[in-house]
């Protein structure tokens, strides 16, 4: 994400507030972060981050172009996603994509990290170009997604990370192969 450009920037999935505090010191003086979270416990955890460009805001995030409505912004240049969307009915991660998607301005990006690439359809089914990170010192190991709308591809300077990436998808698919083969014995 391009901090010295983006001057609203949406969460979805505050959890515990590490992502958002890692947000607010790389953005700008003048940006926004408006942070969703259903989870009660968790807002209530984050109220303590004392920062006047951060909205926190206790509701889902299929509701984010209410939200911005009620913020009153037309659209944001990023959306950052922790959300567990593994973890998600499929209908629900589609709305809360396609949301994003809609409510993303011109060359603005969709950022979602995961554990599995099991919703990459989703993602190239909404994005012109969907790009896949790999952050290999993460425990365990995360998958990035980088997503913007067609013809906005950015640079590639991450195509090493993609292969990675993709090594590591493979050898997870052949272990999981492996134990139900040792399961079956």
């Amino acid at each position: 994400m391009d901090f010295d450009r983006a001057l609203n920037i949406v969460e979805l999935g505050v959890g515990t507030g590490c992502v958002t505090r890692a947000l607010l010191k790389r953005m700008r003086p003048d940006a926004r972060l408006i942070s969703l979270e259903i989870n009660e416990v968790f807002v209530q955890q984050c109220r303590s981050i004392r920062d006047e460009r951060l909205a926190l805001r206790h509701t889902c995030a299929t509701l984010l172009s209410q939200v911005l409505e009620e913020e009153g912004l037309e659209g944001v240049d990023a959306v950052v996603s922790s959300l567990p969307l593994a973890l998600m009915n499929e209908d629900f991660v589609d709305r809360i994509v396609a949301s994003s998607n809609e409510n993303l301005q011109p060359g603005g990006k969709f950022l979602q990290y995961q554990y599995s690439l099991k919703h990459l359809p989703t993602l190239n089914r909404h994005f012109g170009s969907v790009r896949v990170g790999f952050m290999p010192y993460n425990i365990p190991p995360a998958f990035v997604f980088e997503c913007s709308a067609a013809g906005e591809a950015g640079p590639t300077e991450g195509r090493p990370r993609e292969a990675l990436a993709w090594l590591y998808a493979g050898l997870l698919s052949s272990w999981g192969v492996a134990v139900r083969a040792l399961q079956d014995l």
